[in-house]
Formats: structure tokens, sequence, C-alpha cells
């Protein structure tokens, strides 16, 4: 792996990591009841991508504007899990050790929001209530280690998916594609 992959992943990887932590405990400690707000995901996903984005370029940049595929990917992957890692770390101290209170208040949030939605969808009562039971049957769980865990890796998958691209956009051209100068 390339030093310099590895450095501007972590840097980044860092920036992340704090962005994470301290939107989560600002969160947290004003309004708890945010995390199960829609805009509030999104905000976290167009942060993450405006950081890959910076991050793979910053990465062609230091490379001498030359850059694979595999070297743009890797900078984007280990940002997001150092991103990630440091906020479901974060989501466990304070729901399950700070205020675990707090965790009943979401679990009823998350609730209510199945419900919404399923009417939003015009679901039937049974469809309805079929979802509510499942989400009953977790609620209890939203916070342990396996459904953080579980949920990482959803992630994960999901930001890997979006740096596959940003990595692909970034990545140069291959000098058998490109028609040589004569």
């Amino acid at each position: 792996m390339n030093i310099i992959n590895k450095t501007t992943g972590l840097t980044f990887g860092y920036i992340l990591m704090a962005y994470y932590v301290l939107v989560n405990l600002i969160v947290f400690f004003a309004d708890y009841t945010l995390f199960v707000q829609s805009y509030f995901t999104i905000v976290n996903i167009v942060v993450v991508l405006i950081l890959g984005i910076c991050c793979v370029w910053i990465t062609k940049r230091r490379l001498n504007n030359l850059i694979t595929f595999k070297e743009g990917f890797t900078a984007f992957f280990i940002m997001i899990v150092l991103g990630f890692l440091a906020s479901y770390l974060s989501k466990y101290i304070l729901f399950n050790f700070v205020n675990p209170e707090a965790k009943i208040v979401n679990n009823e949030l998350m609730i209510e929001m199945t419900r919404k939605i399923g009417e939003d969808l015009n679901l039937s009562q049974a469809e309805i209530n079929e979802k509510i039971s499942v989400v009953n049957n977790n609620a209890d769980d939203n916070f342990s280690i396996k459904t953080l865990i579980f949920s990482f890796a959803q992630d994960l998958l999901g930001s890997s998916i979006a740096g596959l691209l940003i990595a692909l956009t970034f990545k140069n051209r291959s000098e058998f594609s490109t028609p040589k100068a004569q």
C-alpha cells in the first residue's frame, strides 16, 4: 500500500471521526430525538461524500495527478472505516452508559416513524402492524453491540459503493484506452 494513500485516508478519517463524535455529542445533549430524523441522516451522508471526494482528490494531487482506482478507493475506505467506527462507538457509549433512558425514547420514536411511513405508503393496517412488531422485537436492542455492528457493516457497504464511484471518477485513464499522440 502506498504511504500517501494511507496518510491521506487516515487524515480524513480523523476529520470524519471528530465530526461524528462532535455531532453525536451535540445532538445527544441538545435533543437526542434528532437521531431518528431523516434529515439528520441525509446531512451525514452529504458530509461523508464531500469528505470522500476531497480525500480522493487530495490523494490524487499528492500522487502528482496519477492515481489508480485501487489507490483512490483505499484512501476513501480508510476514511469511512475510521469515521463510522467513531460514530457507532460514541452512540453505544452515549445510549448505553450516559443516558440509557434515551434509548427507550428513541425506540418509541422509531415505532412511530415506522407507523407513519406505513401510512404514507398506504399499507394495510395488518402490514403496518407486522412492520411495527418487527421493530418492537428489536426495540430493546437498537443500541446493542450486535445491532450496531450490523448497522456499521450496512453503512460501510453503502458508502463503499459511493467510494467505488468516486474512485472511478478520479482514476487516470489507462494508456491502452487513450489514443497516443503522433
